[in-house]
């Protein structure tokens, strides 16, 4: 005795089996979510929004129509929902700590670096590679260690300008204005 599963829902072979109704001349599972008329085909999906513009997701060669406005997909819209607002604040977070505005177009550089970001795990795993390469010698791998600190901590330097009177009458003759400026200057 052999069990028939059922499609699960929200799939073509599930929109196939539900009742199906006219809908300008096509023949639709009942569930659809086609907003009134339709365009002739083209590859497109042949919906037309309510906006006026066109679908452009890909048909389904059934149909000729997306899963999607068939009534297929996700059936639970509250979830999708809650599912796009975390992506996209989670995309938002990313872009803030990368100092990338949300309407702008960004730099290749800036590109990689939200890659990167999202691929950290695999980008570290990529650099400390070398260290656990039994093929390379101990001054391989020391050198590739001090790649990894140049890369990841960085030495960082700093220079600080500073005119003094050069004698004892210059820093005598010094008013209080001017000692203010210099220990602004130097406190930066």
């Amino acid at each position: 005795m052999s069990v028939v599963e059922q499609p699960r829902e929200g799939t073509l072979a599930w929109l196939q089996l539900q009742e199906h109704v006219e809908v300008d001349g096509l023949l639709l599972p009942r569930c659809h979510r086609v907003p009134g008329k339709l365009a002739e085909p083209d590859g497109r999906c042949r919906v037309i929004k309510q906006s006026g513009e066109r679908c452009g997701s890909v048909p389904t060669r059934l149909y000729g129509i997306c899963i999607t406005h068939l009534g297929g997909g996700e059936q639970n819209g509250a979830r999708l929902s809650r599912i796009g607002n975390q992506a996209k604040l989670r995309l938002k977070t990313q872009r803030q700590l990368l100092g990338i505005s949300a309407n702008r177009t960004g730099s290749a550089r800036q590109m990689a670096r939200l890659e990167a970001q999202q691929r950290a795990a695999d980008v570290a795993a990529a650099l400390l590679a070398p260290l656990d390469d039994s093929d390379l010698g101990s001054l391989s791998r020391q050198a590739a260690a001090v790649k990894i600190l140049d890369a990841t901590e960085p030495i960082q330097t700093a220079s600080v300008e500073v005119e003094l009177p050069a004698d004892e009458t210059g820093v005598q003759g010094l008013g209080w204005a001017e000692m203010q400026q210099l220990a602004a200057k130097l406190l930066g």
